[in-house]
């Protein structure tokens, strides 16, 4: 028998479907900003010298990250208090309109100083619209997800951020391969922003028929106040630690590739656009494939486990980054497809790692920050730090420093799980499971976070 408009299943393929435009969107619309960097560089942030332009827009890239705590701590509790809906038609609509405003920016030429300063501004209202739509999606996955099936929900949801990166770089890879580099550097670039705007309203409507999540079974009405909210996060400090360096080692390892290295291509080695972007989208595209895949075998030996394990493998695996020292597109490529090899168990699952460490009324909040923070501390800064120590010489210090974050990161939620514990279950309407559980940490197998089904 076929599936109806309205019976269940379809009803979540929608809803998921909803949630994950969303998060493809807003990858899309902040992935497009660094792709582009080198190209756009010179019309709002004038040098005289391709590099020093292009350091200059990621180090705004970098800056916007810094609004992205805001979003958290403005937004994120009145999710945990109001709901997770309303919010998500906020971020969207945010993250929409600021694209749009940009692919219509006029140059330094037009109006000097403040083409740049509007660049900042608008990138700033991205970062606090991305500083909420990341914990809410997390709360999703978590909150949403079938018995024993979050990591897989999870990968589904990173599945949709890697499309989002892929329309991205597939994107600039058709504008510069129809229009080559000089018109892209000088108009071509903006025609993805408009594309992004696009989308985001698109999204926006599908996500008017989303669910509320957040019931009073997870959280009273008696405790849904801001200080109850916060009061969850202090009783939780050290997994909002934990959350802050895992988010940082995920970010520097998906901006490095997705960003950095891109970057550090075009700026410092003179590699073609073409060649660049069609790699990048080649990536991604290995990514997106795989990140499911990667979620059901997190399902199958364990959440915390297997985010424990692959973790402590991402560390040596990073110093394939060392093969890229000097102008060669046979070195790029085989980076970048190593880089393919070793994303999906980095990204897939970890937004349901983070998700588990708080619990229902702090969620998003705690979430949020802790993310917010890791990205702009972290992940922000990570195209930067790439491209400047590329200039200078020293290269090899990159990978030294995403395999000490790496590290990090697993320490503190080994500490975070036996301190206090993990939070699991759901509340939405799509849900088949009526309690939110707390397992501490003598209920399980040391560092291993425990699926639904156990």
């Amino acid at each position: 028998m076929g599936t109806t408009l309205n019976s269940p299943k379809k009803r979540k393929s929608t809803e998921y479907l909803a949630v994950a435009g969303g998060q493809a969107v807003e990858n899309y619309d902040w992935m497009l900003y660094g792709l582009f960097a080198a190209w756009f560089a010179p019309q709002f942030f004038p040098s005289g010298h391709a590099l020093t332009s292009t350091l200059t827009a990621l180090a705004v890239f970098g800056v916007s990250f810094l609004a992205r705590p805001l979003g958290a701590v403005l937004l994120g509790p009145m999710a945990d208090r109001v709901g997770r809906k309303p919010m998500m038609l906020i971020s969207i609509s945010i993250m929409s309109i600021a694209s749009l405003l940009i692919g219509f920016l006029p140059t330094a030429e037009s109006i000097g100083w403040l083409a740049g300063a509007l660049m900042v501004f608008l990138r700033l209202l991205q970062g606090f619209s991305i500083g909420v739509e990341q914990p809410l999606m997390a709360s999703y996955v978590v909150e949403l997800a079938p018995q024993g099936r979050t990591a897989w929900y999870a990968g589904m949801m990173q599945a949709a951020t890697s499309a989002g990166n892929l329309l991205a770089s597939s994107i600039a890879f058709g504008i510069g391969l129809t229009l080559g580099d000089a018109a892209m550097s000088e108009w071509g670039w903006r025609i993805g922003f408009w594309i992004g705007g696009a989308l985001g309203l698109f999204v926006l409507w599908l996500r008017r028929g989303l669910p509320e999540t957040l019931s009073k079974e997870a959280v009273p009405e008696a405790q849904r106040t801001t200080n109850e909210v916060w009061g969850g996060i202090r009783r939780h400090w050290l997994a909002l630690t934990a959350i802050i360096f895992i988010v940082g080692g995920t970010q520097v390892i998906g901006y490095g590739w997705n960003t950095g290295i891109p970057s550090t291509a075009k700026a410092v080695f003179g590699e073609s656009a073409t060649l660049i972007f069609g790699i990048t989208s080649l990536m991604t595209a290995i990514i997106l494939v795989s990140s499911p895949f990667a979620g059901r075998i997190a399902d199958h030996f364990g959440l915390g486990r297997t985010f424990v394990w692959t973790r402590l493998a991402s560390i040596p695996a990073v110093f394939v980054l060392l093969l890229y020292t000097s102008p060669s597109a046979t070195a790029f490529i085989l980076v970048m497809l190593l880089g393919a090899l070793i994303q999906p168990f980095a990204l897939a699952f970890f937004n349901a790692v983070i998700a588990t460490l708080m619990p229902a009324g702090s969620r998003v909040t705690g979430v949020g920050l802790g993310y917010s923070l890791g990205v702009a501390v972290f992940g922000g800064t990570a195209s930067y730090i790439l491209v400047w120590l590329s200039g200078m010489g020293v290269f090899w210090l990159f990978p030294l420093y995403i395999a000490a974050l790496l590290a990090i990161g697993v320490l503190l939620y080994v500490l975070a799980l036996r301190g206090t514990g993990l939070y699991q279950g759901s509340f939405g309407p799509l849900a088949d499971r009526g309690t939110e559980r707390r397992v501490v940490a003598d209920e399980t197998r040391a560092g291993e976070a425990p699926t639904a089904n156990q």
